[in-house]
């Protein structure tokens, strides 16, 4: 009976990650890595305040530099007021530049809770301008970014950071870097 409902599971969320598909892998918004043209995409729902999205990262890492992959990035801040305005700020840093985005991304995931003297120091050294990302903060294009994220983690019923999409199934928690690569190049 256990495995009947699971099976039932994954078949209900293979049908809603189709029929998000244009949301889902949509990254015009600057903030994904990897090779732009890649059919390896892996979506990640993250927290930049959860522990278990930097550990991950590492791993996401690993495969990013074996080439042809993508990985397409959705904020899902649920752990604090300081998630949503650190995935406010990538958001718009994103718009700016994707290396930038990706710099920036990588900074947030390796420190923890960094202070805003510190993402304003960072911002310097990257030629970017705080004052003015701060100013935008909570524009219309941040917001619409941001509702969409988090629309598309309560449309696939997510509970927690990480979530991935990964061939049109969903994956929740840590992975390790051969449980990813399982996943995304072992196509069914």
């Amino acid at each position: 009976m256990k495995k009947k409902k699971l099976i039932e599971q994954k078949n209900q969320n293979e049908k809603k990650i189709i029929d998000l598909n244009n949301s889902l892998f949509q990254s015009t918004n600057g903030l994904f890595s990897g090779d732009v043209n890649s059919q390896n995409v892996i979506v990640e729902f993250f927290d930049y305040n959860c522990s278990y999205c930097k550990e991950v990262h590492k791993e996401l890492k690993k495969i990013l530099k074996k080439g042809d992959s993508k990985i397409i990035y959705k904020n899902f801040p649920i752990l604090s007021e300081r998630s949503v305005e650190l995935a406010k700020i990538s958001i718009l840093v994103g718009k700016e530049d994707n290396l930038k985005f990706n710099k920036f991304h990588e900074f947030l995931l390796k420190n923890k809770n960094p202070s805003n003297k510190q993402i304003e120091t960072f911002f310097l050294a990257n030629d970017l301008n705080y004052n003015q990302i701060v100013e935008q903060i909570d524009g219309e294009y941040v917001t619409k970014n941001l509702e969409a994220d988090i629309k598309l983690a309560q449309d696939l019923s997510l509970r927690g950071t990480p979530a991935f999409i990964i061939n049109n199934e969903i994956h929740f928690g840590y992975f390790s870097m051969s449980e990813i690569e399982s996943k995304l190049f072992n196509q069914q």
